[in-house]
């Protein structure tokens, strides 16, 4: 079962209602049921009292020497019925009806008032092992000139009629029901997958997507306020952008002339020290580098690149051919080809990150894609030494760096983890390290199709 599935307002709410429809049918059945067995049992008792009391009269009406045929021509069914001088009923004039019968005692002197008046014994028969037999019931009647009017009865019980309409007319209301209720779960839950899309693509193109302003006025409301807050982070990151912009292009302009000035001194006729110049042009460089690494990581995770399609496995093939180049020992595999959908230049710069940052502090490198389930899979390995699990997950913090010299040569400037995490997150996907078993560091990239529901990390 999928789980995660299981974990929305959709699915909870249909549950619910399966659950609350199906026990309100379990009990509106019971209910039915219990009430359909009062009635008709009362309305047996009632025509058996009738039946009852119409023999009795028919052959009190009869002479003596015709009640016993008359009596056995009446018995039929599950009445039968005697003519004798003592009365037949188990217990005899002692017996007591028990609260079984005394229904049917009150409706027979309801019908004939004249019963009152007269002997009438009323009893079930004894069971072996106690109580009485509820299936069967004896009756005897006295009759004013001596002699006595013996029935006996089997009560017919159990269930009274089929239930098999009622429960087939009764269940697909209820799938009616649920029916409804799941469109209409679908229709008021859908402003909210869609402010979910809306907020996973917030702020990685140039603009800031707007929702469209539709559906219930509470929804309509939501929809307002979240394109009023878009538009207040929107204008808060371009004057960001635009104030890190001004700042480098103050920073950049007294960097400028000191490459002016050290030139000056490398020309210069009798420095003292020829390796001065060169080493302030690499102070210089380094200063560069990182403020320009600062400025990619404080613009975040936009990119003014629109996305379209392009071949990821190509894309690798070219980050591991520059690797090769610059001296790294990398290998590829998998498929030659694989046409996905994002921003190239932005995945390319954090692939190549990831992939030279193994190749620094791991020695060989081993890059592997694959697809699965809607998303892409890359594994990036290196044979180097690991890292101690704290920092696994520290390394992606700014300014962190794997290698503790200051040397900007080695340790790099602390950010290539950060930015490279931050593109991969903007498509929708992330990355994650881990320790392998068998020695080396492990960088495990996923990107989802654009389009599909964004999966849990790994």
């Amino acid at each position: 079962m999928n789980w995660r599935a299981a974990d929305t307002i959709q699915s909870r709410t249909v549950i619910v209602l399966l659950l609350g429809l199906g026990l309100f049918h379990l009990l509106s059945l019971w209910s039915y049921q219990v009430g359909l067995r009062s009635e008709v049992d009362l309305a047996n008792e009632s025509r058996l009292a009738e039946r009852l009391v119409t023999i009795k009269r028919a052959v009190l009406a009869l002479p003596v020497g015709e009640r016993e045929t008359i009596a056995h021509s009446l018995s039929g069914g599950p009445i039968e019925v005697h003519w004798s001088a003592t009365e037949l009923t188990a217990g005899g004039a002692g017996a007591n009806a028990g609260p079984e019968l005394e229904t049917l005692r009150a409706r027979l002197l309801e019908l004939a008032p004249e019963l009152a008046q007269e002997r009438l014994i009323l009893s079930a028969p004894r069971l072996p092992e106690g109580g009485v037999d509820s299936h069967q019931f004896q009756l005897s009647i006295k009759a004013q000139d001596q002699g006595w009017v013996n029935f006996s009865v089997t009560r017919l019980s159990g269930p009274h009629g089929s239930m098999h309409g009622i429960v087939w007319s009764t269940s697909l209301m209820a799938l009616g029901v649920v029916l409804v209720a799941i469109l209409m779960v679908r229709w008021l839950t859908r402003p909210l997958r869609m402010f979910a899309d809306a907020a996973r693509r917030a702020y990685v193109g140039a603009e800031a997507p707007q929702l469209p302003i539709e559906g219930p006025a509470e929804v309509r409301e939501l929809a307002s306020a979240f394109n009023d807050m878009q538009n207040r982070i929107k204008r808060l990151i371009d004057e960001r952008t635009q104030t890190l912009a001004a700042i480098s292009h103050d920073l950049k302009t007294p960097l400028t002339r000191l490459r002016l000035r050290a030139q000056e001194l490398r020309e210069a006729k009798g420095v003292r020290d020829e390796a001065l110049p060169p080493a302030i042009d690499a102070d210089l460089d380094e200063m560069e580098a990182m403020l320009d690494a600062s400025l990619t990581f404080l613009r975040g995770e936009r990119s003014e690149e629109p996305l379209r399609d392009f071949d990821l496995a190509a894309l690798l093939e070219t980050i591991k051919d520059d690797a090769l180049d610059a001296g790294h020992d990398v290998m590829l595999e998998g498929p030659a080809k694989l046409r996905w959908r994002g921003r190239r230049l932005l995945l390319k710069r954090a692939l190549t990150n990831l992939v030279h940052n193994a190749a620094r502090y791991g020695g060989r490198v081993r890059i592997s894609l694959s697809r699965a389930a809607g998303e892409a899979l890359i594994l990036i390995d290196d044979d180097g030494p690991g890292l101690p699990e704290s920092q696994l997950e520290q390394v992606f913090m700014p300014f962190v760096r794997l290698e503790t010299s200051r040397s900007r040569e080695t340790g790099g400037v602390g950010l290539g983890l950060t930015i490279a995490r931050g593109a991969l997150r903007g498509h929708g996907g992330d990355v994650t390290l881990q320790n392998r078993p068998e020695g080396g560091l492990r960088a495990r990239v996923w990107l989802p199709q654009p389009g599909a529901e964004a999966a849990p990390s790994h």
